[in-house]
């Protein structure tokens, strides 16, 4: 599983899933002693794997294997080739362009494909692969000569111990067996880094000194230019899991250990929703069935998949602003997109995407009705329609073309929906017997990002909710 550089500021279309592939697994119960385990920790691991194992509550069963690679080495097992690249995954990624300046995400100038390389090459420092059940290490000299481990990578060694003993615990596959939609997959993937996080970020806590934590912050926060080229809508997706998953695992503390195992072996989330608000799932609140928009006829199907509360808030940021944006993001009860094409010899006919959005009540469809007329009425979409049915939203658009220049999303809106996380688990932490996620939704859905730094209302009005949300 791929652990990434993150920075606070830092999807639509949340394809980019968990690193899993197919173990050896029998008809019942996962026997993980079937695999050839190394007889020893590496000793530069070993110490980490016990932090691992008293932070999260959960033992080892065998040592686990790590290889430390260079930079050359290591680009090789995550950035693809454009060589390697049959005539299929090339119309992918030419649908992949299309579909995000379809929807106001991109401009007519994006190259998915390097753009999503660029992210796998700049922002992947290692990860743990179920397959072969061995951790990879992007590896500074020293560890490359068996020295010690710097500060970054000993952190980066945490959350990938941590992957290591989810899957032991629990097996990754078997999980990734579960899932029926890409929704359920999003949102598990959210719970498996959250985890791994929160034993991260206890490491760091415990037993970094500030030259190490300046170190680690420096090493983790990218500062690739052509990564920060890339649409907001795209990094956001990849850092999205790292955001809102140790956010719900710390409300899932709040439950006690057995909340957590079950989490990974009874309960699973049914989407992303509930893990941006933790309180969807505790309620069981699951997604309101909806049929995916059908491909017209005369044309030919091209992409198709689930619309996500953060896919939602993100196509609409623009056109509304983003405490807005995220208030009707939070009615998301789903949503569906199938992008298709005009019928010709060369497969570049007309692209065209329609989409239908429910929201979890009646009253939250309606909203979204309004919201999406008026993202419709943005200068640089194209025949932009919306129609409200008996029952969902039927949203319709076609491509721009490649010259459109978009007013994009920024990392100010990213940081609207990804700060409210960050906040609530600060007010778990800190504010006993407060529903945080009253406190910090009311607060990201009133102000903007501007007024949440530097607004003393903002200070005031957080005062206010702490009494409005009080769970005495």
């Amino acid at each position: 599983m791929a652990r990434q550089q993150r920075a606070r500021k830092s999807a639509l279309l949340m394809s980019a899933a968990l690193l899993l592939a197919a173990a050896s697994w029998g008809l019942s119960e996962w026997k993980p002693f079937a695999y050839n385990w190394p007889d020893k920790w590496d000793t530069r691991l070993a110490p980490l794997a016990s932090f691992v194992e008293k932070q999260t509550g959960y033992s080892f069963r065998h040592p686990v294997s790590a290889r430390f690679l260079n930079d050359k080495e290591f680009n090789k097992l995550v950035v693809n080739d454009e060589a390697d690249l049959s005539t299929d995954d090339k119309q992918y990624y030419a649908d992949l362009d299309a579909l995000l300046r379809t929807l106001g995400l991109a401009n007519g100038s994006f190259d998915s494909f390097s753009g999503l390389n660029d992210l796998s090459s700049g922002n992947t420092l290692a990860y743990y692969s179920p397959t072969d059940r061995e951790m990879v290490i992007r590896s500074d000299a020293a560890a490359l000569k068996g020295g010690e481990l710097s500060a970054s990578l000993r952190a980066v060694v945490v959350h990938e111990l941590a992957h290591a003993l989810q899957d032991q615990e629990f097996g990754l596959a078997r999980i990734d067996r579960r899932h029926t939609t890409s929704e359920e997959s999003v949102a598990m993937t959210a719970i498996l880094e959250g985890h791994a996080n929160a034993a991260e970020n206890m490491y760091v806590e415990e037993n970094f000194d500030d030259k190490e934590l300046e170190l680690y912050q420096k090493d983790t926060t990218s500062s690739d230019t052509k990564v920060k080229s890339i649409p907001e809508v795209l990094s956001a997706q990849q850092s999205a899991p790292y955001v809102f998953g140790p956010t719900f695992i710390a409300a899932l503390k709040q439950k006690g250990q057995q909340a957590i195992t079950d989490v990974f072996l009874k309960k699973q989330p049914r989407s992303l929703a509930q893990i941006i608000l933790p309180s969807k799932y505790f309620v069981g609140e699951e997604p309101t069935e909806i049929e995916p928009p059908a491909v017209p006829s005369k044309n030919e199907y091209a992409l198709s998949d689930q619309l996500n509360q953060l896919d939602i808030y993100f196509i609409l940021v623009r056109a509304l602003g983003a405490p807005e944006a995220l208030k009707l993001s939070d009615m998301w009860g789903n949503g569906h997109y199938t992008a298709y094409r005009a019928k010709d010899k060369n497969a570049k006919g007309k692209f065209c995407v329609a989409m239908n959005v429910v929201g979890s009540t009646s009253t939250g469809t309606q909203k979204l009705s309004a919201a999406f007329s008026t993202w419709a009425k943005t200068s640089t979409l194209a025949n932009a329609q919306v129609k409200e049915t008996d029952d969902h939203v039927a949203i319709s658009v076609c491509d721009p073309g490649t010259k459109v220049k978009h007013s994009l999303p920024t990392t100010d809106d990213t940081s609207q929906i990804f700060w409210r996380a960050s906040d609530m688990a600060f007010i778990m932490r800190s504010e006993e017997n407060t529903d945080a996620e009253c406190v910090a939704t009311a607060l990201y859905t009133e102000f903007t990002i501007d007024e949440i730094t530097n607004s003393d209302k903002m200070v005031t009005r957080y005062s206010e909710l702490l009494d409005e949300c009080s769970l005495k």
